[in-house]
């Protein structure tokens, strides 16, 4: 401990006239010394409540220290760990950070005091509590205090003592070279305290560390569950608030040193590393318990895990479908969360979205840039539910800025040109250009065919392209204004317009005259190359002389990507099959061509050859499309599509 002057002990040797309210004070701690129950506890949050000086203490707490320690060293003084706790919250014990002003006078005097360390073996248990909380205001000033506090952990009997010394442990430990053996003393009370509420508040200060040690995964899954049926998972009690505002700083306080589950549970999740079924386990537990912050932990927890793994995610599915009629709200916001991440695995919980939707939900949201669709109805426009449609018809006239309308409905296509009247009503009563162009793109989405006049006047670029494209022959009348395009210079352009001018004219050798400029061309982007290999695919027999160009194509190109649309386009161009039977490279190569080498070894029933790919594949944790820690709702449906192919290459093989 550090070695200071001590300020006088005794109330009447202080000369309180010289500091800040300090009559007051003085009578207050008069009153802690010998008054009943309620002065005394009056008086207590008096002196609470006269410590803040903005974010430090008043000058009076430096006085008033030596004489509040003085009580507690008094066996008959009353209320000694209350009193020993005032102590610590003057000296800062709820602010460890604060090493500056009156209140780093404050945590100097207490460290030279010689008492504080063994009130951590005193008689009564709630003494003992306070003085592991109060020594948290010197743990920057002293050394020692770390081992002191895990000897005291393993000789103390009180589990409510044990708690706070691992509390206070984790705090000294973060000070300089502790904070390796508190990790490691931590993963060993995870392990073997007798106590719930201890062992998880270590599990859970050890899982907030950084590259935490090993620890028994099954103890510390049983324990996060016995856990939360137990109902420990709770937000740290309120302080009274006649205690403000010292009440920030013991808030703050209670918030960092007690980590939620959440992350406990996560850290349980990663011990178990690619293993989906002992995690899938962990989280249907949880949401078979009662208490709403189980569900909805398990809920937010799931979302990342099938974003990440594969895994039978049915049952789960069909829970948090059930979920969705909870009667907490966090809860079935959780589940909606969760149902709108993870793309078509979520199509057997519609009913219930729609359920909630209609029983009061949201339609729609005020975003960042205005209104758009509400969670719920943007999942079932998503997986293209037509309960939604006369909805969305509504919204054209009553909210027809919502962001995210226009493309709901054109993610219909066809299923929605019942609403192309209201389309074109639109389209001709607007003057506004961005609501135009999102009329214009649904309308060609659901009905091409009567969106030809409104496209008639449109600019030419990439966009127009792509709905001239979709439009088809409607929009013949384009053409000349297309083929100027078709030699412009910009690769994306040109390409576009090939596409087009063979949608709307059916001209073929225009379209492959462009595709030949950038298919086989050793300086075209790999990009480039794939669309003019997939327009070529297109184009089918009447670009069969382009087979022998492909052929060496595939035999010197190096990109996974180039190669597959070079064999997709010699199958559909040429009925050439070896270039198929060649593609369990790329295959391992490029996992993101999976799906279109799945469907072509489908397509030419070159599935003995793709079993032995395909098992491996179904064999795979990971989503062969992953994209950091998870993939999205569109790339999750992707990965299950390409699942569903290699079951149907493996049932074919035989």
């Amino acid at each position: 401990m550090m070695e200071t002057e001590l300020p006088r002990a005794g109330v009447d040797d202080v000369d309180w006239s010289l500091l800040e309210d300090g009559s007051a004070v003085r009578e207050m701690l008069k009153t802690l010394a010998g008054g009943g129950p309620a002065a005394r506890t009056t008086a207590l949050r008096g002196l609470y409540r006269l410590a803040p000086e903005g974010a430090d203490v008043r000058p009076w707490v430096a006085a008033a220290l030596p004489i509040l320690l003085g009580m507690v060293a008094t066996p008959e003084q009353p209320d000694r760990g209350r009193v020993l706790r005032l102590a610590g919250d003057l000296a800062g014990a709820d602010r460890t950070w604060q090493m500056s002003g009156e209140t780093l006078r404050a945590k100097r005097i207490l460290a030279e005091h010689d008492g504080l360390l063994a009130l951590l073996t005193d008689e009564d248990p709630q003494v003992r509590e306070a003085a592991a909380y109060t020594v948290r205001a010197v743990c920057r000033l002293s050394a020692e205090l770390v081992e002191l506090l895990w000897e005291r952990y393993i000789e103390e009997p009180d589990s409510a003592v044990r708690l706070t010394l691992v509390g206070s442990g984790v705090l000294a430990g973060a000070v300089g070279t502790g904070y390796e053996p508190t990790k490691r003393l931590l993963a060993w009370v995870a392990d073997t305290d007798k106590d719930l509420r201890v062992r998880t508040i270590a599990l859970a200060e050890l899982v907030s560390m950084t590259n935490p040690p090993p620890f028994d995964v099954e103890t510390a899954r049983d324990t996060v569950l016995e856990a939360y049926r137990a109902g420990l998972n709770r937000e740290p009690a309120h302080v009274d608030d006649l205690v403000a505002p010292l009440l920030a700083g013991q808030w703050l306080a209670a918030r960092q040193w007690t980590p939620g589950y959440p992350q406990v549970v996560s850290a349980v999740r990663a011990a178990y590393r690619n293993d989906v079924t002992p995690q899938l386990n962990l989280l249907e537990r949880m949401l078979e318990l009662d208490g709403w912050d189980a569900r909805q932990d398990a809920l937010y927890e799931a979302r990342s895990l099938i974003q990440r793994f594969r895994g039978p995610y049915r049952p789960l599915v069909d829970r948090a479908a059930e979920l969705m009629g909870d009667p907490d709200p966090q809860v079935r916001a959780a589940s909606l969360s969760l149902l709108s991440s993870i793309g078509e695995l979520a199509r057997p919980g519609a009913d219930a979205v729609w359920a909630d939707l209609i029983d009061g939900g949201y339609w729609i949201n005020e975003g960042g840039q205005g209104p758009v669709l509400a969670m719920a109805a943007r999942l079932l426009a998503e997986l293209r539910d037509e309960r939604l449609l006369p909805t969305l018809e509504r919204m054209l006239d009553e909210a027809p800025d919502t962001g995210d309308l226009h493309s709901a409905i054109a993610g219909y296509g066809f299923a929605a040109r019942g609403l192309s009247r209201t389309l074109r009503r639109r389209l001709r009563g607007t003057e506004d250009a961005t609501e135009y162009a999102r009329l214009l793109r649904a309308l060609t989405a659901v009905a091409p065919g009567e969106a030809a006049d409104h496209l008639a006047e449109e600019p030419i670029d990439l966009d127009t392209l792509g709905l001239l494209a979709r439009a088809g022959r409607s929009a013949a009348g384009r053409v000349p204004d297309i083929r100027p395009l078709l030699t412009c210079g910009d690769p994306a352009l040109e390409l576009a317009a090939a596409h087009t001018i063979w949608r709307v004219a059916g001209d073929a050798e225009a379209a492959a005259g462009v595709y030949d400029m950038y298919f086989d061309n050793r300086k075209a982007a790999p990009e480039h190359a794939v669309a003019a290999l997939d327009g070529l695919r297109e184009l089918r027999i009447r670009v069969k002389d382009r087979a022998r160009r492909m052929i060496r194509l595939r035999r010197r190109q190096a990109n996974g990507a180039v190669v597959a649309a070079a064999a997709d386009a010699l199958w559909w161009v040429a009925g050439n099959q070896d270039a198929a039977r060649a593609l369990g490279p790329v295959w391992e190569a490029a996992p993101r061509e999976r799906p279109r080498i799945a469907r072509l070894w489908l397509a030419t029933g070159d599935v003995r050859y793709g079993a032995r790919y395909a098992r491996a594949e179904l064999a795979l944790p990971l989503r062969h499309n992953l994209r950091g820690h998870g993939a999205r709702p569109a790339e999750i449906t992707e990965d299950e599509q390409l699942l569903t192919l290699c079951r149907e290459i493996v049932a074919q093989a035989g």
